[in-house]
């Protein structure tokens, strides 16, 4: 009533005084509305949240369950795919070597530098029977129980072979490796090496002629320089090129054959020398077994 009085004492038209307080009205009513949209939206969230809590908490517990099943199969898959690869690489070594009776055999536990392998007595396993892996070797069996049998690892001190350095192949001055039980930081000694005897870092060691393995097969490699025990012999640091910690199969060998080399011997001297040439070897190389 007073904005009409105001109107017609004034002249002024009543629209732009009705536009005014319309807008006047508006601005004042905004804070309200958007007050009351925002409750609406706030109060059908909450319903919406309380009504479809148990249908959200379901459905997230089954995708958690689904990511685990996934990581699950994915790590099954790689170690399948790994075993499988372990199992082409025995068989390939398994028909490369013919003149090698293999029983492959599972490796149970290991522990202090010992294995546990499932084969025992009424398998045939016998003590002495050597073990080796396609990589060299591994050890041999010390103990045998009707369905299991414990294995001598080159870590163990139960465990000693005849090697020799594959470079030279000197037969008559074949040494003997076995686990340094004295050095923690060593793990194996190749004792009785002939001072004469030239033996380098990165040399390879392999089994001497005359042992439980098959002669020429892998040992390890020289790490260190060889280092004198006494005035006719000394010893040099290997590194075995197995680690029985990270076996799961291995093959135990029932029969060797003895290789073409072996069978032969080592030749006469009118074969590796002249007929007139001085022979300038020593004695003990001349006569030696």
């Amino acid at each position: 009533m007073f904005l009409s009085f105001l109107s017609m004492a004034t002249g002024t038209e009543s629209s732009f005084l009705h536009h005014g307080f319309k807008k006047a009205v508006a601005i004042t009513a905004f804070p309200f509305l958007k007050a009351k949209s925002l409750a609406g939206q706030g109060a059908g969230y909450a319903w919406d949240f309380v009504m479809n809590y148990a249908a959200l908490r379901k459905e997230n517990a089954a995708l958690r369950q689904e990511l685990v099943n996934f990581q699950l199969t994915r790590a099954r898959r790689a170690e399948l795919f790994e075993e499988n690869k372990r199992l082409r690489g025995l068989l390939h070594f398994a028909r490369q070597e013919p003149g090698l009776t293999l029983d492959p055999v599972q490796v149970l536990e290991t522990y202090k530098g010992m294995l546990r392998i499932d084969k025992g007595s009424m398998h045939g396993i016998t003590p002495s029977m050597a073990v080796v892996t396609p990589d060299g070797v591994v050890g041999v069996v010390t103990e045998v129980s009707v369905f299991t049998a414990v294995v001598a690892t080159l870590h163990h001190p139960e465990c000693r072979v005849g090697a020799m350095v594959l470079r030279d192949r000197v037969r008559a001055y074949d040494g003997v490796i076995h686990a340094n039980t004295s050095d923690l930081n060593v793990l194996c000694t190749l004792d009785y090496i002939d001072m004469k005897n030239e033996v380098r870092v990165g040399d390879i060691v392999v089994v001497s002629p005359g042992s439980l393995f098959p002669a020429g097969y892998p040992i390890g490699n020289i790490s260190a320089p060889p280092h004198e025990t006494g005035s006719l012999w000394k010893s040099a640091e290997v590194t075995p090129m197995v680690d029985p910690y990270r076996l799961d199969e291995v093959f135990v060998i029932r029969q060797a054959l003895p290789d073409e080399a072996e069978l032969a011997g080592p030749l006469p001297p009118s074969a590796s020398q002249a007929p007139n040439a001085p022979d300038n070897r020593s004695l003990q190389e001349r006569y030696a077994p």
